[in-house]
């Protein structure tokens, strides 16, 4: 039996667990460890793309995301391969970044960097990849909403 496309992006998603954050890094690969990168929504619209879903690499970011996603309420519904998207500090209307929901209240995505996260040794030294935390409110209620991806089945 075939999985569901949801399942396959999440399994994709946690397939790329410790593969290092850069800045704009959309699931190329660096060219002297042959490892992909990712900023927070280049992983998720790597990981949608890499199922079928709609090829948003060059034209989503996490506001993009935000307002072309069904919006989901209350928590309680949310399903593995949701998204949790996070606001700026003191700016709660703009999200600025995306994890995916695992379940549990367990989250995951390309977490620790920012637009000075270039290179390898930039995410070494901030300890910036894709890694998993414990709460969707691991950034201490900095959290926008729920989303869910337009998957097909």
């Amino acid at each position: 039996m075939a999985s569901s496309q949801r399942a396959q992006f999440l399994t994709l998603v946690l397939s790329q667990m410790n593969s290092p954050y850069r800045w704009g890094g959309k699931g190329e690969r660096d060219p002297s460890t042959g490892q992909r990168v990712f900023d927070c929504s280049g992983l998720v619209t790597w990981a949608l793309r890499e199922v079928g879903g709609p090829d948003w690499r060059s034209t989503h970011h996490t506001g993009r995301l935000w307002a072309e996603c069904a919006r989901v309420s209350p928590a309680a519904e949310l399903l593995p391969g949701d998204l949790v998207l996070y606001h700026r500090q003191g700016d709660p209307v703009t999200p600025e970044h995306v994890m995916v929901v695992v379940g549990g209240g367990v989250v995951v995505g390309a977490s620790g960097g920012g637009s000075r996260t270039l290179t390898l040794a930039d995410a070494a030294r901030d300890d910036a990849r894709v890694k998993a935390f414990s709460s969707y409110d691991y950034r201490a209620r900095r959290m926008s909403g729920f989303s869910r991806l337009p998957f097909t089945s």
